[in-house]
């Protein structure tokens, strides 16, 4: 992504930016080892960013999307962070903890935390936050997450209660995300942003060009190595690519397959990466085109998901087949095995023609292409309809195309199924309902860990594999590449959502 993607439980616009795999992970998917040297004190750092930011409020959209999350977390520190296989663990937060109906979660803070300007970030504080984003007027794509709390019982400055109106366990993740961002809702930067309560502020800000940030004065927690980090926005792959092997920047975003391996090549590099990067095939189930399950089950025979990784991706992942892939306890389901001879008794001679969109990315072209070649193989003609990455997550939402080609991170935890697949979810793209899946992943949402969970999940996921709204793909990698003189940088290996803490990077000592 440019690569836009969608990103964690986000609006359906941020759908095209945010993302592992434990279970599933295959070899060529693992990070090089982090830098073992102590990080030294002081210097700056060059990041390339994968778009140009027009805002770097956090209630928008695209403070929340994966490939931002960097200069995200810099400035506003999440209240969770994301841990191994779709787990979460405290960020700001000093601890989150459920009660057994995963209906009333207690939230602790640590003490004496403040925002950038020094005052006190409290309780009261994430209370008037989560109002901000629960506001109409705010336009938060966090709204809808803010929405399923029913109340806040503030205990003291530092305790507080989440009720919410229904049972999910998943609210951790959502606190990772935008709805875990603290800002003040009564003070702003000099560029007019609300203060947040990470280890920089801002210096400077130029829309859509680069964004400079300085070590927070006011940081309550310890002091990040750094003294500034410096963010281009540089939209092209190959350019943030260029420029890292130049020296230009010294830290890139990429999802680019070939990328990785180039870098891995390099002794000069280092690849810090996850299989999280997840893509599908949806389809539009209002066109009658797609009405009969057998037709569906019929196309994705017709995709090698494995060839699919093995040309898109050149190895760099793993195939999906359910929406809990990337999970610790990914599910074990029987998904349509590829069978050319099989799609063609459905297919060939049927005259099935439709189109596939594809956010006009160079490696979402590809995808659609080989998909293309493969369906074309089996009697079904399929134009490829390349639309503008920031259009993209609008069309989708629309319901504006026949199949669509979707790459997300959205799948980094439980919550992403449901988002997709109940008749009522925020990203049903495809027009999916079925009161069975609703059943199960509602039951689900109200337990906290366990087989019962598991096994509610893996029916769910078989029921999907059979109604086929989506053909899954793969799980490619996403994360960065930066100059192996970078260190503290964390193992992002086994995350589902690359997100790291800029307070613990740096240069390593001479």
């Amino acid at each position: 992504m440019n690569r836009r993607r969608a990103s964690c439980a986000l609006l359906a616009a941020t759908i095209v930016g945010m993302l592992t795999l434990s279970a599933c992970s295959s070899p060529t998917s693992s990070s090089s080892p982090t830098v073992a040297a102590a990080v030294s004190s002081g210097g700056t750092l060059t990041v390339a960013l994968d778009r140009e930011l027009a805002t770097l409020d956090a209630s928008t959209a695209v403070m929340g999307q994966q490939p931002v999350r960097l200069l995200a977390n810099a400035l506003y520190q999440p209240l969770m962070a994301p841990a191994e296989g779709g787990t979460f663990t405290p960020g700001l937060a000093k601890s989150l903890e459920s009660d057994e109906t995963a209906t009333h979660w207690t939230l602790t803070l640590p003490q004496k935390v403040t925002f950038s300007d020094g005052s006190p970030l409290t309780t009261a504080s994430v209370k008037a936050n989560v109002e901000h984003l629960a506001d109409p007027a705010t336009k938060s794509p966090a709204a809808a997450q803010a929405a399923q709390i029913s109340g806040m019982t503030i205990t003291d400055d530092t305790t507080m209660v989440f009720d919410l109106k229904a049972p999910n366990a998943d609210f951790a993740s959502q606190l990772a995300r935008t709805l875990g961002m603290v800002t003040s809702t009564t003070a702003k930067d000099q560029f007019g942003f609300p203060i947040g309560a990470g280890p920089y502020t801002i210096e400077s800000f130029t829309p859509g060009d680069s964004v400079t940030v300085v070590r927070n004065k006011n940081y309550w927690g310890e002091a990040p190595d750094l003294d500034s980090i410096t963010f281009r926005m540089m939209p092209d792959a190959d350019s943030r690519f260029q420029s890292l092997k130049s020296g230009d920047v010294d830290l890139i975003w990429t999802e680019v397959a070939s990328q990785f391996e180039q870098a891995r090549s390099d002794s000069a590099l280092a690849v810090h990466v996850a299989p999280a990067a997840v893509s599908a095939l949806q389809l539009n189930l209002s066109n009658e085109k797609f009405a009969d399950v057998k037709v569906r089950t019929a196309l994705a025979q017709a995709i090698d998901r494995d060839a699919v990784n093995a040309v898109v991706n050149l190895g760099e992942g793993t195939t999906v087949d359910s929406p809990y892939s990337l999970l610790a306890d990914a599910p074990s389901i029987d998904y349509p095995k590829y069978d050319v001879d099989a799609a063609k008794k459905v297919l060939e001679g049927a005259g099935l023609s439709f189109s596939i969109s594809a956010d006009n990315s160079p490696d979402s072209i590809q995808r659609a292409t080989v998909i293309k070649d493969m369906l074309t193989a089996v009697g079904v003609d399929v134009e490829i309809v390349p639309v503008d990455g920031a259009s993209f997550g609008t069309a989708l939402a629309a319901k504006d195309f026949e199949a669509a080609v979707l790459v997300t991170s959205i799948f980094s935890d439980p919550s992403g199924g449901a988002l997709v697949a109940t008749s009522t979810g925020q990203y049903n793209f495809t027009g999916y309902s079925n009161g069975n899946v609703d059943q199960l992943l509602g039951s689900a949402k109200a337990l906290t860990n366990g087989p019962d969970r598991t096994k509610l999940l893996t029916d769910a996921s078989q029921k999907l594999a059979t109604d086929l709204p989506m053909l899954w793909l793969t799980a490619g990698n996403a994360g960065f590449i930066g100059s192996a003189k970078v260190a503290g940088f964390p193992d992002v290996s086994k995350l589902t959502l690359v997100s790291v803490q800029p307070g613990e990077i740096g240069w390593a000592a001479e």
